[in-house]
């Protein structure tokens, strides 16, 4: 059984991140031994990171509840999956903070992403690749970048499913 942490990367109102994680779990009903948990980040209220320690100290411990539910979820997953929005040519806020909190929990996790913006979230995808480098986290080579006009409409819904599917399905085959 592959365990997946899906992790919703927006706290926007209408979302539509909403629709992409939709998407994603339309492919799961086609697989077998797939156990996905969806975290909202935007519920899991992390605080904006505060520990005196970085968390890649050693000396870093773990004090805000919320961050320990956090720490708790991505330790007990074999895999993450972010659906990452590109905002101003960068992730989110929020998930820049949930990224930021935790340190060794990270170390070696395979982790993935599926995208979606003006520009497919490629500038988002960059940062996010960047991030998850010094995390060294094992950061998979597909990532699915869902354009705007091209892949889906600005308010989520599909344009091109073929395209869509396609992506999407890859950016999995990599974490199962």
């Amino acid at each position: 059984m592959s365990k997946i942490l899906l992790v919703i990367g927006s706290a926007r109102p209408g979302r539509v991140a909403d629709k992409v994680l939709g998407y994603i779990q339309n492919d799961f009903i086609n697989r077998e031994n797939i156990e996905a948990t969806v975290v909202d980040l935007a519920e899991l209220n992390l605080p904006f990171f505060n520990n005196e320690n970085s968390p890649i100290s050693p000396e870093y411990v773990i004090t805000d509840p919320q961050v320990a539910a956090w720490s708790e979820l991505v330790k007990a997953t074999d895999s993450v999956l972010f659906i990452t929005p590109e905002y101003n040519h960068s992730l989110s806020a929020i998930q820049k903070n949930a990224l930021d909190s935790l340190g060794a929990d990270w170390a070696g996790k395979p982790v993935t992403a599926v995208a979606y913006g003006w520009s497919g979230g490629s500038l988002a995808v960059a940062n996010l690749r960047e991030v998850l480098g010094n995390l060294k986290t094992d950061t998979k080579q597909t990532i699915a970048q869902l354009g705007f006009m091209k892949d889906l409409n600005p308010d989520g819904t599909i344009l091109d499913a073929e395209s869509v599917k396609a992506q999407i399905a890859a950016t999995i085959n990599e974490i199962v």
